[in-house]
């Protein structure tokens, strides 16, 4: 017969708290390519692959444009471990069935999911086509980026109403093109290589300037093509892929529309979600932050993480801050990491505001590593 017996808790009690999970950071290095296919269904939508051989296997031929786009995401000496692959779907309207546009497509694939970061279009889209996705990406979130590859003569004459000249007449800053009439799809080069860089590691930050595409010819691989068209393609800030000194096949320059570099776009998005999340987290996981300079203290911790990763990836460093002043930050003074952090006190905080529970405002200022495009040597020579 079986003893009964009464709980020890009364007398030792164990509490076991296993701590929340953080949320799962954006790696913005997924790229969606989407264009005509019946390997994927409408009802899928899109799929993620993680190479070519997969692709293959789930009925993808060697001569699908998308297949061949993604060929170059994968190809690159940088290249991401995964990709997103999304079909057109067939849509109707007012009793009518058409193929939907670029831009719908996106919305749609960004409705079931939102980890993607760039989308290219890999089929036969128009000007008003691009515009439309730009106008579209430019507004949502979680924050995307549109990439495409144009053949427009246009662009390397600098004709009113060339792609390059609208696009940027317009200031989006989360698109960008490039030029090309060696593949329909040349952009989905550096993008892969963008992707396969975002590793997160120590010295990790880049820029798309002076990288190589693999698997792209490069604009005067077989013909001649002008530094005046190189030269008009930049100042409407697109993008093309040349060969400099016989030697080097290059791309230049890596700009959005609205001329910000495509590396601090990538980073500072990967810099507000991170801050966003990680405080997020800090919110959840404690019992509660008390409205006191305790509780500002975590938060300034929280901040001052995410300040240092960017840091650890060379993303920002020491410099000088040449900006207005901020509180008690002055122009000329140096920001010893890259970062200086504020609050303002909160014994000063407004009566309603502490009635709101909210936090006095968090101040961060930023100083960017940058990066060196050109160089100037001057030698003189003396006999």
């Amino acid at each position: 017969m079986g003893i009964k017996t009464l709980p020890l808790d009364p007398v030792v009690n164990i509490i076991v708290n296993l701590a929340a999970r953080s949320a799962v950071r954006k790696a913005f290095n997924l790229a969606l390519i989407v264009g005509e296919t019946s390997v994927i269904t409408q009802q899928e939508r899109m799929k993620i692959y993680s190479g070519l051989s997969e692709m293959l296997e789930d009925g993808f031929k060697l001569e699908d444009r998308l297949y061949k786009a993604a060929a170059l995401i994968f190809g690159q000496s940088k290249k991401p471990q995964r990709l997103a692959v999304g079909c057109i779907s067939q849509i109707e309207v007012d009793g009518v069935t058409r193929a939907e546009t670029p831009a719908e497509t996106f919305a749609a694939c960004r409705a079931i999911d939102g980890e993607w970061y760039v989308g290219i279009y890999c089929g036969n889209a128009t000007k008003a086509d691009h515009l439309a996705c730009a106008e579209y990406i430019e507004a949502i979130k979680p924050f995307t980026l549109y990439a495409y590859t144009t053949s427009d003569a246009g662009v390397i004459t600098n004709e009113d109403g060339n792609i390059f000249a609208d696009m940027k007449a317009k200031n989006y800053r989360r698109s960008f093109g490039q030029y090309s009439t060696q593949h329909p799809d040349a952009i989905c080069a550096i993008v892969g290589w963008a992707m396969g860089a975002m590793t997160g590691t120590a010295n990790s930050a880049y820029t798309l300037a002076y990288k190589t595409e693999v698997g792209v010819m490069t604009e005067n691989a077989n013909k001649v093509f002008a530094s005046q068209a190189v030269e008009k393609i930049k100042a409407n800030n697109g993008n093309v892929y040349i060969n400099r000194g016989s030697y080097y096949d290059i791309f230049e320059d890596g700009t959005m529309a609205d001329g910000t570099w495509f590396d601090e776009m990538i980073f500072l998005d990967k810099y507000q979600n991170d801050m966003q999340l990680t405080i997020m987290d800090l919110l959840v996981q404690n019992n509660k932050l008390p409205q006191t300079e305790g509780g500002m203290t975590q938060i300034v911790d929280a901040v001052k993480g995410v300040c240092a990763d960017m840091n650890r990836v060379g993303f920002v460093e020491s410099g000088v801050w040449n900006s207005a002043d901020m509180m008690e930050l002055k122009r000329g003074d140096t920001l010893p990491s890259g970062y200086f952090i504020q609050t303002e006190p909160i014994d000063k905080q407004l009566q309603a505001d502490r009635d709101a529970r909210k936090a006095p405002p968090v101040y961060v200022a930023l100083k960017l590593a940058g990066a060196i495009h050109h160089v100037t040597v001057q030698i003189d020579v003396n006999r």
